[in-house]
């Protein structure tokens, strides 16, 4: 199949996406995102007053000139940012990029439901660029599946034929762009249409007219990051981090001699602590954290909900929803006696879903309002939906009759 990019009628069916295009290939989509959506989404002004705030990830990026093999033409500043720092931008060019936005703007958060055709438990952020006409920030090369959705303005994008191994980038700079031109294929969007993006493909795009694009980013942890998390989650539990004390060993390993069968041994033992249920429950909650250090993880809610209060919100008709920038991760839990228990994850932290409490979370899981009157068995797992609640992974919404 070719790797150059296909413009589709619509966003692809799930079997498609990873038969077709999932880590293979561009696709373009024209008007793909609801207006209703689209409506909704942050605006520049409220985009700017969000890079003003300490615990945000924000910088501007600037070309002065319209070359591309040197550094001088570029400039990056980070955030906090100040208003005299819009009142100055001016010329040249400059684009203003927020991360993690669907955190702090939960209507622009509603973009996350168009992809969950796509892993959602991989989602990194949707990172927010406002760029003035010609603005850009150079031609790149990102290790994670971006979905580019198009809001107010109009982009012009040039993507790669294909990926990337060894790209060269100009030196001196704190952004990675590339020293070459890319070789690709150019397209235009406007708002409502969206590019996917797989890892190591090249792209760039340059605003047409003063622009909103929305990066709905997809991001794998290294191998070293999942050694790291696993053994300190080992690490905190004495009866899992057992100690190697060279078990079988023989003759042939003695003195400085680590042999063959101490080796194998060795690689038998770190294996060992993935083949059990402990390891799909760490990964559950493990995917769940945010790579944004300054969002507080687990958080309990200023005004907790008591048992009663919460079931007497229920019975009275309240509707519970997952806010759509709430990321949970739900995986089988093996080697269970019936093999029908999972483990859910929010936050770094795991909860235990039988059967009956499964058909529950998956409901909630399509983020629209369910109440008792829709699905009784909300009032028979009280004590899991309150937690989820009090620490702000579900919250109550009066549903219209």
């Amino acid at each position: 199949m070719s790797a150059s990019l296909a413009v589709l009628d619509a966003l692809p069916p799930v079997a498609d996406f990873y038969a077709d295009y999932w880590n293979r290939r561009p696709f373009l989509v024209r008007g793909a995102i609801d207006r209703a959506v689209m409506d909704r989404l942050i605006a520049p002004d409220e985009l700017a007053g969000l890079s003003m705030e300490e615990t945000i990830r924000a910088r501007m990026v600037m070309r002065k000139e319209t070359r591309q093999d040197t550094g001088q033409d570029w400039s990056c500043r980070f955030g906090p940012f100040t208003e005299e720092d819009f009142d100055t931008a001016g010329k040249p060019p400059w684009s203003l990029l927020v991360q993690n936005v669907e955190q702090f703007h939960p209507d622009t958060a509603l973009l996350l439901g168009a992809f969950n055709f796509a892993p959602r438990w991989l989602m990194d952020d949707i990172m927010v660029s406002f760029s003035t006409k010609g603005g850009t920030i150079g031609g790149h090369v990102d290790s994670y599946h971006v979905f580019l959705v198009q809001g107010q303005g109009a982009r012009s994008w040039t993507i790669g034929r294909g990926p990337i191994v060894d790209e060269a980038y100009i030196e001196g700079l704190d952004l990675k762009i590339l020293k070459a031109p890319i070789d690709g294929e150019t397209v235009d969007v406007a708002s409502g249409d969206v590019l996917y993006i797989p890892p190591h493909f090249a792209h760039e795009g340059v605003t047409l007219d003063d622009a909103l694009t929305f990066s709905v980013g997809f991001l794998g942890p290294k191998l070293s990051e999942l050694y790291g998390a696993y053994g300190q989650y080992l690490a905190d539990r004495d009866a899992l981090d057992n100690r190697y004390v060279g078990e079988g060993l023989g003759a042939d390993s003695a003195c400085f001699t680590l042999s063959t069968d101490a080796v194998a041994a060795l690689r038998d033992r770190l294996a060992r602590p993935l083949d059990t249920p402990a390891f799909a429950e760490w990964l559950a909650a493990f995917f769940t954290g945010s790579t944004n250090e300054d969002i507080e993880q687990y958080s309990e809610r200023d005004e907790a909900l008591d048992p009663a209060t919460f079931a007497e919100a229920l019975q009275a008709g309240a509707g519970l929803i997952k806010p759509a920038s709430v990321k949970f991760a739900l995986t089988p839990s093996p080697g269970s006696f019936s093999g029908t228990t999972y483990s859910l994850g929010f936050e770094r932290e795991t909860f235990a879903i039988d059967d009956a409490a499964l058909a529950v979370i998956l409901s909630l899981m399509k983020e629209q309002a369910v109440t008792a009157k829709d699905m009784p068995a909300l009032l028979d797992h009280l004590d899991l939906l309150r937690t989820l609640y009090n620490h702000q992974a579900l919250e109550f919404i009066d549903k219209a009759p």
